[in-house]
C-alpha cells in the first residue's frame, strides 16, 4: 500500500485528529440546535392551550381519534 510507504497512515491519522478537534469545538460553540428546540416547545404548547381552548377542535380530535381507534381494533380482530 502507497500509505505505509510514504508513512500516509501517521498523516492520516493526524489530520482526522484534528478534523475531529475542529468538529468538537464547533458543535459546542454551536447553539442554534437549543433555539430550533426552544421555539419548538413553545409551539407545542401554543397548540395545546388553543386545542383545550377551542370546543370544536376537542370534538374533531375526539371524532379523529375514535376512528383511528376502530380502525385499529378492527384490524387486530381481524388478525386473529
Amino acid at each position: 500500500m502507497s500509505f505505509r510507504r510514504s508513512g500516509g497512515i501517521e498523516r492520516m491519522l493526524e489530520t482526522l485528529k484534528s478534523a475531529q478537534k475542529w468538529l468538537s469545538a464547533k458543535l459546542k460553540s454551536d447553539e442554534t440546535g437549543v433555539t430550533i428546540v426552544e421555539y419548538a416547545i413553545m409551539l407545542v404548547l401554543v397548540a395545546v392551550v388553543v386545542i383545550i381552548a377551542n370546543p370544536a377542535i376537542q370534538a374533531a380530535l375526539s371524532t379523529l381519534f375514535s376512528g383511528v381507534s376502530s380502525f385499529i381494533t378492527a384490524g387486530a380482530s381481524g388478525l386473529s
